[in-house]
């Protein structure tokens, strides 16, 4: 088959209602399919053939009769209202509202397989009903949650469909037909062992000439990516976009809830953070990047005024964040060719505790598989870094003053380097390496081969509890300097300049509460890196009671919230967001709880001041 023939083949195979049929029956089908192309702004459906119409890549969107969005389609999407009697879909206006390409069937072929296969039109009916009633649903919903900031536990639809790694290949698609599921959950004494989809079915086992009698252990993807029920619905999808896979169980210890996949996740909400994010993974170029991150305030500014929530926000950020970072390293491998080693992009600081604002600065590293030689390599992994970095910077993620980019040769090392340098950051510590050791903790992998971060994250852990010296440098760094709290407990604000009357909060609250978290949990070996999850980890440990990680757990939601509500109005007046709060603005109630934030910060600072008595040291 030629090589453009087969590429539709193997799309329409993934496609609804194609993705139960056999490989002769996609075969022979393919090359009935037309292809069309939409610019931006066009009418869709195509005038001139009636089909049913997948949308290949780009974006559609289809309004009722009053102009109400009703449904947009994504990649992999299926339009077939034409080639249905009755289906009020015929009825909407529809336009491309990116480039678009489309797959066709035209009728005549449609109507073939649908007499050869009439289960395909009861299921085209039965979707069509299932869309139809979603659509009226949502028109009672005035008020919407973002889809990309809802827990995975309330997407998934169904219950896992799942089989033994015992079952035979033909048992296997057998049962993934009947249930109309495009992958299958392999579990073994009550644990999740792999997956099989589709694709399998057809690389792994048509392809490779396997028999049917096999069982699916021979083809399955083993010990697959799993996501927990309380992860929001986006970072599912930035997960699936960064391993190149399209179905992610849903699963915490002892409990498999269920399978997302990339589809469901694109189809159910048009305008949000997924939406947002699946534009910037097919962005064509920087320009287009940047516009797309242009984007992010705006989604950000409704996201607030929903309600949503300061955490899930800063993950919202981070994650269109990684996104762009991830396709910045797709167009850069574009233009320089493949890596000569394998890599792993990771973030620190905000970014990587998923706790980014707009307008942050970038904090990224490299780090570069053992197989690197400088003489060989270092080129073009300094080309790599300085594309992305200023690329990052061209969509707002502005330079970081302190140098601490991949852009920089120190924060490019291969793994061995890595270790060396924070065993020496560690164990032979003093006050500047202490505030470098502090930012790099936070890291995670954005993109690349996460198994290269794999043993620096457990010498962190196994190596930093054992020495004090450490959190000596670690509590003397961040908790010398007193809250603003007067004699009698007034709240100090600035005394003149562009801020007077008011006070910071993230320089007072917010990142005092980042530091101690980061500092009980390293003292607990704990390897989280987000703030709330390290105070949940550390809870009960040496210096961390569980009421004051409680404390300092309200304590920093109270504050995210506040200052969520303050960058809010001024991004509505259309100035600057910042962090600084005049306390005369908040009521008696928010002055009160403010200043007991500010207190409980200052007495957890003071316990560790305690147990670490050699500080501050500067």
């Amino acid at each position: 088959m030629h090589d453009e023939l087969a590429e539709i083949r193997d799309f329409v195979g993934e496609c609804p209602p194609f993705d139960g049929l056999d490989e002769a029956t996609l075969t022979t089908l393919t090359p009935r399919f037309v292809i069309r192309y939409l610019r931006r702004g066009s009418d869709f459906p195509p005038p001139g053939q009636i089909a049913l119409w997948l949308v290949r890549q780009g974006a559609v969107e289809l309004r009722d009769t009053e102009g109400a969005l009703a449904r947009r389609m994504g990649e992999g999407d299926m339009y077939d209202a034409d080639c249905l009697p009755d289906s009020p879909e015929k009825s909407w206006a529809g336009h491309a509202v990116e480039d678009t390409l489309l797959y066709g069937l035209p009728q005549p072929d449609l109507e073939s397989l649908w007499q050869a296969h009439p289960e395909l039109r009861q299921r085209a009916l039965h979707d069509l009903g299932q869309r139809l009633a979603g659509a009226r649903s949502s028109q009672h919903v005035p008020l919407e949650r973002d889809l990309g900031s809802l827990p995975l536990a309330t997407l998934v639809g169904r219950a896992p469909v799942c089989a033994s790694p015992e079952t035979s290949i033909r048992d296997a698609a057998r049962r993934m037909t009947s249930e109309r599921v495009s992958a299958l959950l392999v579990v073994d004494e009550g644990g999740l062992i792999g997956i099989v989809t589709d694709r399998d079915l057809r690389s792994r086992c048509l392809a490779a000439g396997l028999p049917a009698q096999a069982p699916i252990s021979a083809i399955m993807t083993t010990e697959p990516c799993t996501l927990p029920p309380d992860a929001p619905g986006f970072e599912a999808l930035l997960e699936m976009t960064r391993r190149g896979i399209h179905h992610l169980p849903v699963a915490e210890p002892g409990k498999l809830h269920g399978l997302v996949s990339s589809t469901d996740l694109l189809r159910a909400q048009g305008v949000s953070s997924i939406h947002l994010a699946d534009r910037i993974r097919r962005a064509a170029d920087l320009g287009e990047l940047a516009a797309l991150a242009g984007e992010l305030p705006e989604l950000w500014l409704n996201l607030a005024r929903r309600g949503e929530g300061a955490s899930i926000l800063g993950r919202i950020v981070s994650g269109i964040a990684d996104a762009i970072a991830g396709r910045l390293l797709h167009l850069a491998e574009q233009r320089l060719g493949p890596p000569p080693v394998v890599y792993a992009w990771i973030a620190y600081g905000s970014q990587g505790r998923q706790e980014l604002t707009l307008h942050s600065d970038q904090d990224n590293a490299l780090i570069l598989d053992d197989d690197y030689i400088a003489e060989r390599h270092a080129d073009y992994f300094a080309q790599l870094a300085d594309d992305v970095c200023d690329g990052l910077a061209a969509c707002g993620f502005i330079h970081c003053p302190g140098d601490m980019m991949a852009s920089n040769p120190a924060w490019r090392q291969p793994v061995a380097g890595w270790l060396g340098t924070f065993t020496d950051w560690i164990s032979r510590t003093d006050a500047q390496k202490g505030r470098l050791a502090s930012n790099l903790f936070d890291f995670r992998v954005i993109s690349g081969d996460a198994a290269l971060a794999r043993p620096l994250r457990e010498l962190i852990g196994s190596l930093a509890p054992r020495h004090e010296t450490l959190f000596t440098h670690l509590v003397g760094n961040s908790c010398s300097a007193p809250p603003p709290l007067g004699f009698f407990r007034q709240l100090l604000v600035t005394g003149s300049g562009e801020h007077e009357g008011e006070l910071d909060i993230k320089r007072h609250g917010i990142l005092p509460i980042v530091d101690l978290a980061r500092i009980h949990a390293l003292a607990a070996g704990s390897c989280e890196a987000g703030t709330l999850a390290r105070l949940r980890a550390a809870a009960g440990s040496a210096h961390l009671s569980r009421d004051g990680a409680d404390t300092l757990i309200s304590a920093f939601e109270f504050l995210l919230a506040l200052r969520n509500r303050h960058q809010v109005e001024q991004l509505t007046a259309g100035t600057g967001a910042d962090n600084y709060v005049a306390p005369n603005r908040l009521s008696a109630a928010e002055r009160r709880h403010l200043r007991d934030v500010f207190l409980a910060v200052a007495t957890q600072q003071k316990a560790l001041l305690h147990a670490y008595p050699h500080g501050p040291i500067q």
